[in-house]
């Protein structure tokens, strides 16, 4: 039986970071698409895609976006409109917020923007950063803990120190248990 894909929404830093970073041959974006739906809303296409084209990770992104593997969703809900209005974040970690609350099935806002974590939970919605979602895939068995063990690794030079060793640790949890 096939494991279910994990639902997110994606902000545009672990977008970025996703397709920056080679793990095992092929871009971090390519590993996570294999166990989970990504959408996004335009704003950060725009910010990633069209704004980012002139660099690799944004013409990574573009083409993952064409090629329909990462789905641009309209923001059309303003259920947070006011609450987010008081927070100094830019429209993607907005819109990135309001389709986590509009869409059905999401799993989680994956941002490793600070502000946006603190708004998103407040508001009741699960956040990860984009190492917490790997730990994820690989308890959920949608990745293999070695490969996410690779990615945590390439992507270290992205986080402050003590978040990939704290995924690490759940990793290896995860491996005592199985």
């Amino acid at each position: 039986m096939t494991k279910p894909k994990i639902q997110v929404v994606f902000d545009a830093g672990p977008l970025i970071t996703a397709c920056k970073f080679k793990s095992e041959g092929k871009l971090v974006i390519d590993h996570l698409l294999l166990g989970c739906f990504i959408s996004i809303a335009q704003s950060v296409c725009d910010e990633v895609a069209v704004v980012g084209a002139r660099y690799p990770d944004g013409e990574a992104a573009g083409q993952r976006i064409a090629d329909g593997f990462i789905r641009i969703v309209p923001v059309t809900s303003q259920k947070w409109a006011r609450q987010l209005a008081g927070y100094a974040m830019g429209n993607g970690e907005k819109d990135s917020i309001s389709l986590c609350g509009q869409l059905k099935d999401i799993e989680a806002l994956v941002t490793d923007d600070y502000l946006a974590f603190v708004a998103a939970t407040r508001l009741g919605q699960k956040a990860w950063m984009l190492p917490d979602m790997i730990l994820e895939m690989g308890k959920c068995g949608s990745m293999t803990i070695e490969s996410a063990q690779s990615i945590l690794s390439v992507i270290r030079p992205r986080y402050r120190p003590g978040v990939i060793e704290h995924s690490l640790e759940g990793l290896k949890e995860v491996k005592v248990n199985a």
